[in-house]
């Protein structure tokens, strides 16, 4: 079985270091903002999507993306240890999955191997729609991959403040829950 796990708000902290970076640019103070809706132009003045993704992807990409925080202190060696033991069985591959775009591509591997990430498959995308064209399960905080899970694929939604409304199969308050419960894990990937 193909497992996917994704980065955002399931590993990095991606909103947390984008507020950051907006208010250092911008001087708008993003600190007590809850970002409550993945249109994310909604809480970030850009004149259009286009300017956003400019921010994001060409102007800020380093700072956004490679500096951001983990989630959870040493998330990375455990992600390390489970990926490492999935691999040990030859009964699944764990992917990494990451929608990034120009400059954030390598922002992404420097986050990666700031970390010390050993894992052996990184998938870059530019359509968040097609994370579930290379994997049967999807760990993932991301909304609208949630919402396109076609018919026999699983879907593990990792709790934000942008995804509440957003349905999944199952439900899990971080990525630890997944990688560290071993009867959460079996019971996921049994799941019909």
């Amino acid at each position: 079985m193909r497992i996917g796990i994704t980065l955002n708000e399931v590993i990095r902290d991606f909103i947390g270091q984008l507020k950051y970076v907006y208010t250092k640019y911008y001087g708008e103070n993003m600190e007590d903002v809850d970002v409550e809706d993945f249109d994310l132009i909604k809480y970030f003045k850009f004149d259009s999507e286009k300017k956003l993704n400019e921010f994001l992807y060409s102007e800020a990409p380093m700072e956004i993306f490679a500096h951001a925080d983990q989630l959870h202190n040493n998330i990375i060696p455990k992600l390390n240890r489970f990926i490492s033991d999935v691999n040990d069985y030859e009964e699944h591959e764990v992917i990494i999955l990451s929608r990034d775009a120009h400059k954030s591509r390598p922002s992404t591997l420097f986050f990666l191997s700031k970390l010390g990430f050993t894992g052996n498959s990184i998938k870059f995308l530019d359509d968040t729609s097609k994370m579930w064209d290379c994997v049967d399960v999807l760990v993932t905080a991301n909304p609208i991959a949630l919402e396109n899970k076609p018919e026999g694929k699983i879907s593990v939604k990792i709790n934000a403040s942008y995804n509440k409304k957003v349905e999944a199969d199952f439900e899990l308050d971080t990525i630890l829950d997944f990688i560290e419960d071993e009867s959460k894990f079996n019971e996921i990937l049994k799941h019909d």
